[in-house]
């Protein structure tokens, strides 16, 4: 058993009280703050810019640098004695270069495969450049490029290389170098520190550390974390939060030269930046903290006055169920007094509600009663229908069956007249049907049988209208499906889909029925191509009396209870039923889902006993019917059967007639003036005794309630209206087979 549910805290007045007042101002304390950290986050982001501006000064000044050292080093490249292959010369006009610029170790000539062939101060061994891949850019560019930093051969010394070409006659005749020191950290003081600022920094291409005002000695050479190479390679200038190579939390502000492609960076301790936000957070919190305390004061003050009046307010809410006077005392609360005055407008409309819910229940009652019994009138006319309709339809099929065994005269118009018959037999059947499930009447009797043969039963059902209108049927059916079902009510279904496509299809079309096994069971589906579904009838198909537009093409017409019939004793099977169409005139698709039979043990067929020989004595039958056509043709058929026949049409004249001619026999419809059948039939056991005849119901009751009632009062058969004569002279002989069994020797 599952525990019972814990109740809630209850807290009280002044709890609540003290709740709204720390609610009420914490959005404007909150508020506050957010003001505040925005206006701090928007002086930091300020700074933050000022730092990028620096940063963007600090890159522009090193380019003013390095271009013109360029400069002065294209001047060169241009020497008359170059040009005239006046090496020697070249190396004196190098050397007085040289000589003025400070920051320059030597001027350095080159062939283009590498080789060195001017030094100006010979500070470098003859051989090959020690900066192979910006001398392989200006071979590729032949354009002035700026080496990398690299570690001069004392171990101490870093410096970078500057190189343009030489071209004579278009092509590169020499490279020129100037070896370029890496003391550049004056270039860091441009514009003076800022406020703020923690250090400066220059890193060139390849993420190397050129100059740096804090520890140069320590980090210059040194490789710049991955992140700052990443913000670089995806911006050429901003700023970010990272941390010093010193392991500090940090706001760096970069920018790339464009010309040197080295960039400039500028930090800041983050710490710095964001020690107003906090200092202002923390003051906005410590007056909204004071300011709760003094509303929370307030509210606990006023609170004992709230609550001795909500007291007051349950004393009389718990009065008012009792049904006693109901009084409130304010305690000078509008609201309270407002309750009070409610309270008691609400004791006086209580008694008034329960009187007129009282009438309610009672007018309910009566109209369930209502209801129940216009269910039954409802069944009985549906049965009383189905009589009604049988009774005609039994002689009109009887004289059809006389008139085929006549031979003479038989033709077209008969086989019309036959068919038609078969249809309204077949709408008597489905009315009543619709009704014994609607009233929960309908028995299956399920049993483990082949989809295959089913569905071939379901097509012998359906084949004459589909002849009759030349549709051109196709059968896919799988063999070894197997399903629990009743077999006569499923092949009922399929064979009602058959007839609802056959209807609804042109004549000449095209009926398919398919038959598969799939993962959610046995799916049958009924598919044509004719007048198909309109989008706004589709969801409404299966439900009851729902029908499509009726063409002027339609030979046979409904009472739109097959689908709702269809639906229903798929249900009732545990399957599934839907329908598709893609619109009018393109057809339908009719598919349903069964579950498979699970394998079951087969009893062992017992070979059933050979059937008694016929009864050829002629019987005498007596025939009691009020129709008096339909008793003329019953006593037609069972004369021309080799049978004696005698025929009354009311209970009273049965009775004499039976005691007089003492008939084997007794065909009697139920329905009959006077007394009915039941009646007749207790009657004759009752005065005949053991020379009663055998007794037969012919007639329009079909229900289960009246064939139980035809079993109680001796009925050796119930046969329904209209009847198949070969079914019912089938009666008769094994009626007679009981007369030869009770007659003397």
């Amino acid at each position: 058993m599952a525990s019972a549910r814990r109740p809630r805290r209850l807290l009280a007045l002044r709890w609540h009280l003290l709740g709204l007042a720390a609610l009420s101002l914490l959005p404007l304390v909150v508020f506050a703050v957010l003001l505040v950290r925005r206006s701090a986050r928007e002086e930091r982001d300020e700074t933050q810019t000022a730092l990028v501006q620096r940063a963007e000064s600090l890159a522009s000044a090193i380019d003013r640098e390095i271009a013109a050292s360029l400069r002065a080093l294209e001047t060169l490249a241009r020497s008359e004695q170059l040009a005239r292959g006046d090496l020697a010369g070249f190396r004196r006009e190098a050397l007085r270069v040289d000589e003025v610029q400070p920051s320059w170790f030597a001027v350095v000539l080159f062939t283009p495969d590498g080789r060195r062939i001017v030094d100006s101060r010979d500070a470098f061994p003859t051989g090959r450049t020690v900066d192979p891949a910006s001398f392989a850019e200006v071979l590729r560019t032949r354009r002035p490029t700026v080496g990398e930093l690299v570690r001069a051969r004392d171990g101490n010394t870093w410096s970078f290389a500057l190189r343009v070409p030489v071209l004579a006659g278009g092509k590169i005749r020499y490279v020129l170098t100037a070896a370029v020191s890496a003391e550049i950290t004056r270039l860091l003081s441009t514009g003076g520190p800022g406020e703020f600022e923690w250090t400066r920094t220059v890193v060139d291409r390849s993420g190397a550390i050129i100059a740096r005002t804090r520890d140069p000695d320590q980090w210059i050479g040194a490789a710049v974390s991955p992140a700052f190479v990443e913000r670089v390679r995806g911006a050429p200038r901003g700023s970010y939060r990272d941390r010093a190579l010193e392991g500090i939390p940090t706001v760096v502000a970069y920018s790339r030269a464009p010309l040197t492609g080295w960039t400039a960076a500028v930090v800041a301790r983050a710490d710095a930046l964001d020690a107003p936000v906090g200092r202002s957070t923390r003051q906005l919190a410590l007056a909204g903290l004071a300011s709760l305390l003094l509303s929370g004061a307030a509210a606990f003050l006023l609170s004992r006055r709230f609550a001795r009046a909500v007291g007051s307010a349950a004393e009389a809410a718990q009065t008012l169920g009792t049904g006693g006077e109901v009084a409130v005392e304010p305690r000078g609360i509008q609201e309270v007094a407002t309750l009070g005055n409610a309270l008691s407008s609400s004791s006086r409309l209580l008694e008034a509600r329960r009187e007129e819910v009282e009438r309610h229940l009672a007018r309910a009652a009566e109209a369930r009663r209502d209801a129940e019994a216009s269910s039954r009138a409802k069944d009985e006319f549906l049965a009383m229908l189905g009589h009604e309709l049988r009774n005609p339809l039994s002689p009109i099929v009887t004289a059809l069956h006389l008139l085929r065994q006549r031979g003479a005269g038989w033709g077209r118009e008969h086989e019309i007249v036959a068919r038609q018959v078969g249809h309204l037999v077949r709408l008597v059947d489905d009315l009543l049907d619709v009704s014994r499930i609607t009233r929960g009447k309908i028995r299956l009797r399920p049993e483990r049988l082949e989809a295959a043969a089913m569905i071939q039963r379901a097509v012998e059902m359906a084949s004459p209208l589909l002849e009759e209108r030349r549709h051109v049927l196709v059968v896919e059916v799988d063999r070894g499906l197997h399903v629990l079902a009743d077999p006569v009510r499923l092949a009922q279904v399929v064979a009602n889909l058959l007839t609802n496509s056959a209807r609804y299809t042109p004549p000449g079309g095209h009926v398919r029925v398919t038959a598969r096994r799939e993962a959610a069971g046995i799916a049958i589906e009924v598919s044509d191509d004719g007048q198909g579904i309109v989008p706004e009838l589709l969801p409404r198909v299966f439900d009851l009396f729902v029908q499509g537009p009726r063409g002027p093409d339609r030979a046979e017409g409904g009472l739109g209870i097959g689908l709702a019939l269809v639906r229903s004793l798929v249900a009732l099977h545990g399957g599934t039923v839907e329908a598709r169409s893609d619109g009018p005139g393109r057809g339908a698709t009719f598919r349903m889902v069964l579950p498979p039979a699970t394998a079951v043990a087969v009893a062992p067929v017992v070979p059933l006993p050979s059937p008694r020989p016929a009864v050829h004595r002629p019987l005498r039958v007596l025939i009691v019917d009020d129709n008096v056509d339909a008793a003329a043709l019953l006593a037609e058929l069972i004369a021309r059967a080799g049978h004696d026949v005698h025929v009354e049409h009311d209970g009273p004249a049965a009775l004499a007639a039976a005691e007089a001619l003492h008939p084997d026999v007794a065909v009697l419809d139920l329905g009959l003036p006077v007394m009915d059948g039941w009646e007749v039939a207790t009657l004759l056991r009752r005065r005949l005794g053991p020379a009663a005849p055998a007794v037969v119901g012919v007639t329009g009751y079909g229900q289960e309630r009246d064939r139980a009632r035809s079993r109680e009062a001796g009925f050796i058969d119930h046969l329904v209206k209209p009847v198949d004569p070969a079914e019912l002279l089938a009666a008769l002989e094994g009626a007679g087979a009981r007369a030869e069994r009770r007659a003397p020797g």
